[in-house]
This record gives structure tokens, C-alpha cells and sequence, in this order.
């Protein structure tokens, strides 16, 4: 996992700004004390490093060396001081520095929180820059290489929606009013929307300084999250460029949020409902089988009333736990509700599916519930269904009925 760069030449405030971090991050934090320091690090450890937090004045070196050294070796970097300077503010942001903030405590904690989460993130994402001059998409590209963010070029639409197909880890387009060819910028973006929605592609309009704002308004009816009018300053940039991204990964967090059970981390009954689909359509087509089963944990209604519902949830969880370890990543496992699970398979043999469902039975069997004192034994009865139904509903209903045949003939064990 990459790491945080901390350098400081005071002890008290490394000490601070440690803490300060490992409050708000779950990163590593790597330190230094000094310009020597700082340059032996990064001869052995500059790929581990997302991010540096670099004192100004630093011990051993003149006034901005730390500062040339790191972007030398295109490290994205919040620059520290102890009192705002517009002169070192204008010097740092003509090195395209990432940031510059005060150095007292907790002085803006939440947005420099903001600036360090989105740089981690960006090493995973790409933008996508769509500008009819070459100089300026590759200024562009060095502005956003110290946000962490690698970018692709376009000067036409054709070239960017080709780019949009093939590399689906662009998450953000900035599109000028002109462009190559024949169309705008604003009429590309209306292009892009129609394959890619505003919940998987942020789009950023950008308008030359003096243009009617009517365009802005375009880019925005068009399709565009925001726009920025050119020439802009980096920090505007870097500010409107997150506020997009944060949006998609609110929406996809929320998106991931609505189709896993709280409890247990597995699949809900929503996700059972889309993924099935996919699985279906596939096994019509190859004419290959799925195995559905429902498990259904036993006497769990004893448990419930015996050690209470915190155990209960306990039981449901460390089930869920084997589930997950049995499985491949592809297969579908699902809490049902309640003490009900499912698991959606494919490319398996009847067979090999009875093995697999009765070597679950075993584990769970053998992998006790133990806390506080308090053991138990816990046991699953599983209904199989193996074959193809033209909707998930129809297999869960087959299956359910072995279910209830496993459990009326003694529990713990599988009829398919």
C-alpha cells in the first residue's frame, strides 16, 4: 500500500501532524527530518509514496530545494509554513505545487483530509483532457499529474469517445468550447451522454475568458457537471475537479450501500434480483446449467431466544464468514433474510455441485460459534436446485422445496 511522505525539521510539529494523520488515515506514514534525509528516502522509496507534506523551510536545504526535489521526481505535495505568504504562495504555484496551507494545528484539517483521500484515489482513475491546442492539453496533463491524476488526450470527438470505450477507468472528461473537426465541445458532451450517464462519468466544461456565459449555461444543459472558464488558477481547478469526483463516489457508494446487507457484508435480495439476471441470460445462451442453493441455518430461532439476538447476529455473521471462504469471487452469495441464505453458481456439473454444498454442511458443522464462554454448535440444511428457469424467482422456488424436504427428514444435510 502506498504511503504518506511526512517532512519536518520540528520535532513537536512532526509529532503533531503525525498524530493528525494517523487520526483521519489508515495509511502508512513514512518521515523525515531533513534535506538529506529526504533525498536518500526517495532514492530507495519514491514509488511507494503517493503524497508528500513538506515543511517549506527545511533543515539543510534553501528555500524551496524540498520542493523542486519532490516535484523533480513527480510526487504530488501540500507545502506546510508557519505564516501565509502570497510572495510563496505565487512561487509554489508557478512549480505546479499540489497545495499550500498553514501549518497550525487542525488548520484546515477538513480540507487538507479532502486533498490527501482524492490524491490516494486518483492513482486509480484517469481524466481525460479534450482541447484543440496541443500546448495546452500538456499543461493541463502536468497540472493534473500533480493532483495524482495521469490524464489521456483528445483534440476531437471521435478520438474521445473511442478513448471513452477503451479505457474505463477515465472518470473525468474536461472538454473545451473548441475542439477539432466539425462540432463544439458543448455538442461533444451531449455525444458522451449518451453512452456514459452523469453516475459514471464526471464531464468538466471549460469556456476561453470573455465568451458569452450562455455557453456555460449550454455545457451545463448539455450535460457537463461543471465548467471552469480559462485561464483559471490551479487551486479553482484542483477544488472543481474533486467536487466531481466525490460526487461519483458518493453515488457509488450509495449505489454499493443499496445492494449489501449491513449485517453480514453479503449480497441483499436486490443484488440477488439484478446479478441473477446477468448469470440467467448467460446459461440461456450456452445452454449451461446454474445451481441454486438456499441454506437455511438450523433451530436459529433456539439461538435467538436462548443467548439473545447479539449472538444471533454473531451466528449470522461467522456463517456469512464461511460462506465467503467457500466460494469463488464470481459466485453469488446472498443473505435472503433472516437466517436465510442463497448461493447462485455456474459452469458446474451436478456433481460437482453436491460436492461442494456437502463439503459446506461439513465446515459449518465442524466451525463452532465461540465467545464469552458461550459455544455453539451451529448446523445449515441446503435446498439445490441444478438447471436453468428463465427467472431466479422460479429456481429459488425449486429450491426451497428441497429445503423444506432437508429439513423436515432431520436437518443438516443437502437434497437436490
Amino acid at each position: 500500500m502506498k504511503k504518506i511522505l511526512l517532512i519536518e525539521d520540528n520535532p513537536q510539529l512532526l509529532k503533531n501532524k503525525i498524530e493528525e494523520l494517523r487520526t483521519n488515515f489508515t495509511h502508512a506514514i513514512d518521515t523525515v527530518e531533513n534535506f538529506a534525509q529526504l533525498q536518500d528516502y526517495l532514492a530507495k522509496n519514491k514509488e511507494n509514496v503517493f503524497i508528500a507534506l513538506l515543511d517549506y523551510f527545511l533543515e539543510g536545504a534553501m528555500e524551496g530545494q524540498g520542493v523542486d526535489l519532490l516535484l523533480e521526481h513527480k510526487i504530488p505535495t501540500i507545502v506546510y509554513t508557519q505564516e501565509y505568504s502570497t510572495e510563496i504562495r505565487e512561487v509554489l504555484l508557478d512549480k505546479c505545487v499540489f497545495e499550500y496551507l498553514i501549518k497550525k494545528p487542525n488548520s484546515d484539517l477538513l480540507y487538507s483530509t479532502r486533498l490527501i483521500e482524492r490524491v490516494y484515489k486518483n492513482n486509480f482513475i484517469k481524466a481525460l483532457i479534450v482541447d484543440g491546442s496541443e500546448s495546452f492539453r500538456n499543461k493541463l496533463a502536468g497540472n493534473l499529474q500533480q493532483f495524482g491524476l495521469e490524464s489521456l488526450q483528445s483534440s476531437d470527438a471521435k478520438t474521445t469517445l473511442e478513448l471513452l470505450k477503451t479505457h474505463s477507468d477515465i472518470q473525468v472528461v474536461l472538454i473545451d468550447l473548441d475542439i477539432s473537426g466539425d462540432i463544439q465541445g458543448v455538442e461533444l458532451v451531449e455525444d458522451i451522454r449518451e453512452h456514459f450517464p452523469s453516475t459514471m462519468l464526471g464531464v468538466l466544461g471549460m469556456t476561453p475568458h470573455g465568451y458569452n456565459s450562455q455557453l456555460s449555461i449550454e455545457f451545463l444543459k448539455k450535460g457537463a457537471n461543471d465548467f471552469i472558464t480559462k485561464p483559471f488558477v490551479k487551486e479553482q481547478l484542483n477544488l472543481r475537479i474533486m467536487q466531481v469526483l466525490e460526487m461519483l463516489d458518493t453515488i457509488q457508494e450509495k449505489s454499493i450501500e443499496a445492494t449489501i446487507d449491513p449485517l453480514t457484508q453479503l449480497k441483499n435480495r436486490r443484488a440477488l434480483e439484478v446479478e441473477s439476471k446477468v448469470m440467467i441470460q448467460s446459461a440461456l445462451i450456452e445452454n449451461s446449467p446454474l445451481s441454486v442453493a438456499m441454506i437455511d441455518i438450523d433451530n436459529f430461532k433456539v439461538v435467538n431466544d436462548t443467548y439473545g439476538h447479539d449472538v444471533g447476529d454473531d451466528v449470522l455473521k461467522l456463517i456469512s464468514k464461511v460462506l465467503k471462504s467457500n466460494f469463488r469471487k464470481k459466485d453469488l452469495i446472498v443473505r435472503n433474510g433472516g437466517e436465510e441464505f442463497c448461493v447462485v453458481l455456474d459452469d458446474l456439473t451436478l456433481e460437482k455441485s453436491i460436492d461442494i454444498f456437502e463439503k459446506l454442511i461439513k465446515k459449518i458443522e465442524s466451525t463452532p460459534y465461540e465467545k464469552d464462554g458461550v459455544v455453539i454448535n451451529v448446523t445449515v440444511s441446503i435446498g439445490l436446485f441444478h438447471g436453468i428457469k428463465n427467472d431466479i424467482k422460479s429456481m429459488l422456488s425449486l429450491a426451497d422445496k428441497k429445503l423444506y424436504v432437508a429439513k423436515e427428514n432431520g436437518r443438516n444435510k443437502l437434497v437436490s
